[in-house]
Formats: C-alpha cells, sequence, structure tokens
C-alpha cells in the first residue's frame, strides 16, 4: 500500500471519529445537553487537532524516505539518510537501521563500517541497540573472530534490540570457529525462545553440528534432548508445514534472507 494512501487513511479515521464523537452527545440527550457537554469538553477538540498535527507532521518529516523506500532507491535512501546523520547529526535509531538495510542491500560493507565509526563516537548507545546489524555485517564478511569479540559485551542485555538473535548470531560465529562447546549453551537457551524461527534454526544446530561434536555424554544428552523437545513443540504449534508462513513472514529482516540456506535445511530437518 503506498504511503500517500495510508496517510490519507489515517486521516480520515480521525476525522470520521472526531465527528462521530462530536454527533454522539446530540443524538443521545439532545441539543441543549449536547451544548453543555461541549462546554465542558472543548478540550477533546483540541485532543482530535493535536492527534492529526502530529501524525501529519511525522508524515511530512519523513516523506521524503517513505518515498524512496517505496520506490526501492535505496542509492537515494542511504544518501538521504547519510546526509540527515552525517551532516545534520540527526541521530535515530530507525534511521541508523534503515541506512544499514539500504547499505546491505547496495552491498556497501564499508558504508556499515563509516556509520559504525560515527556511532561509536558520538552515540554509544544507538550503536548498541543495533548491535544485531553491525555484527551480522562481520558474519557476512566471513571476519567470524569480529563478529564474536564485537557482539560478547552485549550478550544478554535487554536492550539491545533483537537480543535472542544477537545471541543465536554469537553462537553461529563461535560454530564458524569451530568453537561447538562454546556455542552449546547459547543455542540450548536460543531453542527455547517464542520467536520460531529462530527457535527452529537453534535446535536444528544443536542436533545437526552440537551433537555429534561432543565428548561429553552430559552435554550431548542435554543437547540431543532440547533439539528433540523443541522440535516436538515446533511441529505441534505449525502443523502440515505451516511454518513455512512464519519464515515468509520474517522475511523482512535481513537475519532471514542472509540464513535462508540454514533455514531451509532446518526446515527440511523439522519435516522428518
Amino acid at each position: 500500500m503506498k504511503f500517500r494512501t495510508i496517510c490519507l487513511l489515517f486521516n480520515i479515521v480521525i476525522v470520521v471519529s472526531f465527528v462521530f464523537v462530536f454527533i454522539l452527545p446530540f443524538a443521545l440527550l439532545g441539543w441543549d445537553y449536547s451544548i453543555e457537554f461541549w462546554k465542558g469538553s472543548w478540550y477533546l477538540a483540541l485532543v482530535f487537532l493535536l492527534l492529526l498535527g502530529v501524525l501529519n507532521g511525522f508524515f511530512a518529516r519523513n516523506w521524503q524516505v517513505f518515498t524512496l523506500v517505496e520506490r526501492e532507491d535505496w542509492s537515494g535512501l542511504a544518501a538521504h539518510l547519510v546526509e540527515r546523520i552525517f551532516t545534520k547529526k540527526r541521530y535515530g535509531e530507525r534511521q541508523v537501521d534503515l541506512l544499514v538495510d539500504a547499505y546491505l542491500l547496495l552491498g556497501d560493507i564499508g558504508g556499515i563500517e563509516r556509520l559504525e565509526e560515527e556511532l561509536s563516537k558520538r552515540r554509544p548507545d544507538l550503536l548498541r541497540r543495533s548491535a544485531v546489524l553491525f555484527g551480522l555485517t562481520r558474519i557476512l564478511k566471513d571476519k567470524a573472530a569480529d563478529a564474536e569479540a564485537f557482539l560478547a559485551p552485549w550478550l544478554g542485555r535487554r536492550d539491545v534490540d533483537n537480543w535472542e538473535w544477537l545471541r543465536f548470531d554469537y553462537a553461529f560465529a563461535l560454530l564458524r570457529q569451530g568453537k561447538h562447546g562454546e556455542a552449546a549453551p547459547q543455542l540450548l537457551e536460543g531453542a527455547g525462545s517464542r520467536d520460531a524461527v529462530l527457535s527452529l534454526l537453534a535446535a536444528y544446530l544443536l542436533e545437526a553440528v552440537i551433537v555429534p561434536s561432543l565428548a561429553d555424554p552430559s552435554a550431548k544428552g542435554e543437547a540431543e534432548r532440547t533439539a528433540a523437545a523443541t522440535k516436538a513443540s515446533l511441529r505441534k504449534r505449525f502443523p502440515k508445514g505451516r511454518i513455512e508462513k512464519e519464515i515468509e513472514r520474517a522475511k523482512g529482516e535481513f537475519q532471514i534472507v542472509i540464513l535462508s540456506k540454514l533455514i531451509k535445511d532446518a526446515e527440511a530437518w523439522l519435516a522428518t
């Protein structure tokens, strides 16, 4: 749906709601009582006007971003956000995420690195909140050790966006280095996530990678039991291949797109 249509629909909903609230007292109480009601409740009209102003102000401020996303003009979006962030110093979590997304679509890893350097100097709080994206960049560059070192300080931090995926990415970086024993506890935690795709991936890696590599019978048994229990739980939640819909729904995240091959393997494992 076009952003112009969304903006128009929001305005229509707010205006219709106001008209309904305005007319309702007249229909229920009559003219005289309604006049008295609105004399004492005039501030409701102000609230509606304020809400309308805030809504349209939001769309106006972000109109260019919405238009560029709608056109899939990733070069234009990146240039616009670079000016906003680097030149005008207007930092925002959503702007940072959008710029990283645009850079990933353009294959501009250097741009992501420049953004990370800028945030580390001026807005380390935003770097922390978007740590998953910057860790993912290191994994894309096949720098698993760098990804491990970068993500480690934020493990278990709930003030990080997608903190469960951060834990999974950390485990994945460990696996890429052959550190199966260190990755196992992170995957055991991940298997219990309510995020179906993350839970599926963690359980699949436990059975396919962790179990064959562990020498300790106790740890191996725990990994086997967790993988089996998670598999049974996911089959119950998503019978007859419905996990595909959950995966499709999550494809708006780069995490899912980048791990698509692994997800297909995990989906096949779930079906067996």
